[in-house]
This record gives C-alpha cells, structure tokens and sequence, in this order.
C-alpha cells in the first residue's frame, strides 16, 4: 500500500495540500482537538478548487494514543468520526472527497501509526469515504519550464529519537514518545481541575512539552499572588488606611493637629503592629522566592537528566528537525520513509510533527533552490512569555491552524504556508496579565479570515 515514488508529473492545475497534527480524537478529557469548524471550512473550501486537488494527511490527523479501551464492534477510528462534534468536518471531508480529480492519502504518524498496522481502521476509514490511500510517504512531481521538481513528504517523527518507530508494522514497537502520552497525559489529563489554578486537562498542550514543569509553577505562583494580593494585601492596607485616618482624625480633635503622615505617633502601639506585620510579609516574600528559584533550579536539573540523547537547556526540537532534514539531503541520503533513492531529486520535503510551522530555503551549491516547510499543526498551544521582570514563564494560549500548499503557477512551483486565525481565551490572573503586559502574542479578530503567513516561489 505504499506510494513508490513514481516520478509521473501531475497535471499542471494540481494543487497540493498538506494537513497534519490535527490530533482529533481521545477519551473525555484527553482530546485536544477545538477547531472542527475551521477544518470543514478548508475542506470546503478545496472542494470548490478549479482543478485537480492532492490532499495529504500528513501523520497524526487522529490521537489514537489519547483513547484507551474500545468497545466490541468498534475501533479507534470508528468511535473518533462517530462523534457529534465531528459531524460538520466528517461531512466537509467527504463532500470534498466525492468531487472529481480528488485524491486524499493518510500518512501515518506516532499518534495514529494504528492506521498503518490495523486493517480494520483502514477498512473504516475507506468505507466512510475518509480516506483513498494509505502510504509511508508521499511523492510526486510537477514539469515546470521543461524541468522535473520533486515534493515529498513524510510525517516526521523519525527525525524525533524519542519518537521514532522502527517498525510500523508492530503493534508492540512503541517509542518512548508513546509511553509519555498512553501512561502520563492520557492518565493525568482527565483529573482536569486537581487543585486551585493547575487544570491538568491542559498538560498536553503545553508547548514545548519540556515546559511542563516550569507551566506548573508557574500556575501557582502567580495565583498565590493573586491569592496573597486579594485577601491578605488588599485587606491590611484597608485596615491600614482606616489606622491612618483614625490617627489623623485624634490629632486634629486632641487640638494638635500633624502632618497626615506623621499621624503615626497618636497611636504608637498600633503603629508597630503594622511595623511588625509588614516585616514578617516581607520575610515570607523573601523565603517564598528562595524556595521557588531552588524548585526552578531542581526542575531544571531533573530535565536536562532526563533528556535522552544528552540534549542541552534551550534544545528545540523544531529547528533540530529542520536541521536534520536539511543534512540528510545534503548527505545525498534517503529519507527514512520512502521505500527508494530519491533524495538528490527532492526539491520541496514537507513534514509535520514539530507543531511548529514553518518555510525555510535550502540554497544549493550549484545554484538552484530547496524548501523545508512545515505544516504545523490544528490545535491550541499554551506557550510561554516571558515575564518583563524576573519571575516564571506566563504561558498564554494560542491557537495554530496550519497547512502548506504547493501547486504551480505562470510556470513558477509555488510553496504556501496558510494559517486560520482564530482567537484563544485568556484565562490570565490580575498578575500575570500585569508581569506579561506587552509580551503576549496578538489574538486575532473573531472574524478573521484564512490568510498566507509564508511563500516562496522556485523560478525555472
């Protein structure tokens, strides 16, 4: 079932599209997935496409590592496209489908590798009209001024060590990757609100995922500020104010009227109880900070330990997945999913996995061009920014919607990364809304419309 990477061109009005990392599905409380709508909008949108339409599922289109036990009759895939809040973006998908010169191809991916090893989601996924290939990889090529250019594309994860699957047809081979979604966030994540501030239902869309510890304290520091400020702060210098004016109020009937800030002094007992509260609420301040910087210090520690691979403070393995791409091809080596030679041929890999989109231009010694482009991904991030004074990171939300297009135009290859704005809810303490004042991305208007973010165009 894989696509040999048969370099017939496609008809000039083909267009490409690549979707990835939409991860649809999951048990109550595991699924990620918000943008349903916004995906049928862009399969509708293809659907009215003048011309013939590739559309690729580049790898974690579903979660099934989000759902655990299925029931008789049922399979990972069926329960997912049977869901309610599916229903709009299950019927895009298969109008889009049934128009004419219309191709769709699943990938699979670390979350959904399910679709490569299991007969009875492809049988599924086939029959509901989701789906009319399933492949490794995905290659194809354009003729465009007399010259043959190459598009690949696989999902990614094997650049990932953590999350490299050697054997797609095993259902046992299971990365490391695997074990962190199936035994910590699909089991944590249904808790959801486990205390005041830290909804765990959130863990798994802390972006990046080494961030998590960091996401925690955060979380509580910020609130206990914002606990400390309403109830403790806000009540003493009431009372305070109230001592004030009492104060200024007997000098002014005892006939000796001072200065308002001098009015200390009629009652001096009171002052010193004041004196003495605000000292201790410094010290406590003081050894509250301590103890957080010495937790960051730790968990910082703990996760360069952790770190498989010996990766440093700082790894992002985005930029190192671009970079690993870059040399393969560079190396004259083939990619790790394609089943032929081909890599001194490609001249636009696209991939996914990073959740972090992105276009990047690979200039040849030789002259000529090369493209990396990243699909990004359909989900909610919460992201860190940093605080404009020193203190945790306040992770924000936001939403990526992403997919890249490639298609051929006035006898260019042309490469688009389009993303879907779509504003996130701030769900932000007093505090943390004062500490990243400035440095939070922009939310998008709710009438927004799907617009290009990067291109580049390889003239022949």
């Amino acid at each position: 079932m894989d696509i040999i990477p048969a370099m017939t061109p496609l008809p000039d009005d083909t267009l490409l599209v690549f979707v990835s990392d939409s991860h649809i599905g999951g048990d109550p409380g595991c699924d990620g997935f918000e943008s349903p709508a916004e995906l049928a909008s862009l399969f509708d949108e293809l659907r009215g496409w003048n011309g013939p339409v590739e559309l690729i599922l580049a790898g974690d289109f579903f979660d099934f590592l989000q759902i655990g036990s299925v029931p008789n009759g049922e399979n990972r895939a069926s329960l997912t496209i049977s869901r309610p809040e599916y229903r709009e973006m299950s019927d895009a998908l298969r109008s889009f489908r049934e128009r004419e010169g219309t191709r769709v191809v699943c990938l699979p991916g670390n979350h959904d590798a399910e679709v490569w090893w299991n007969p009875e989601i492809q049988r599924t996924l086939r029959e509901r009209g989701f789906v009319d290939e399933f492949a490794f990889s995905y290659t194809t090529g354009f003729e465009v001024g007399g010259r043959s250019k190459v598009v690949y594309c696989e999902h990614g994860n094997q650049f990932d060590p953590e999350n490299t699957v050697e054997d797609y047809d095993d259902p046992l081979d299971t990365p490391l990757g695997h074990h962190v979604v199936t035994d910590f966030t699909r089991r944590v994540a249904p808790y959801g609100k486990v205390s005041w501030g830290l909804d765990l239902s959130e863990v798994k869309m802390v972006y990046p995922l080494v961030a998590i510890p960091q996401w925690i304290a955060g979380r509580y520091f910020y609130r206990l500020l914002e606990k400390i400020a309403a109830y403790l702060l806000l009540p003493l210098l009431v009372a305070y104010l109230v001592y004030r004016t009492l104060a200024y109020t007997l000098t002014i009937y005892r006939e000796a009227p001072e200065r308002f800030f001098e009015s200390y002094q009629t009652l001096p007992q009171i002052h010193w109880l004041f004196a003495e509260i605000a000292g201790f609420g410094l010290l406590t301040i003081v050894i509250f900070a301590m103890f957080f910087l010495l937790f960051r210090r730790a968990a910082r520690k703990t996760m360069v330990r952790m770190n498989v691979g010996g990766k440093q403070p700082g790894y992002d393995p985005a930029q190192a997945s671009t970079q690993k791409i870059q040399a393969m091809l560079e190396g004259g080596e083939s990619p790790p999913m394609s089943r032929s030679d081909i890599s001194e041929k490609i001249d636009i890999f696209v991939s996914g996995h990073t959740h972090l989109p992105s276009l990047s231009v690979v200039e040849e010694p030789e002259g000529g061009e090369r493209i990396l482009v990243n699909s990004g991904c359909w989900l909610r991030q919460i992201q860190p920014v940093k605080p404009i004074i020193a203190g945790p990171p306040v992770f924000v939300s936001k939403f990526v919607l992403t997919h890249a297009r490639v298609f051929v135009r006035d006898g260019e290859l042309r490469v688009k990364l389009w993303e879907h704005p779509k504003p996130a809810e701030e769900h932000l303490t007093r505090f943390e809304k004062l500490f990243s004042a400035g440095r939070r991305p922009s939310q998008p208007g709710p009438d927004s419309r799907p617009r290009v973010r990067l291109s580049h165009d390889i003239k022949c």
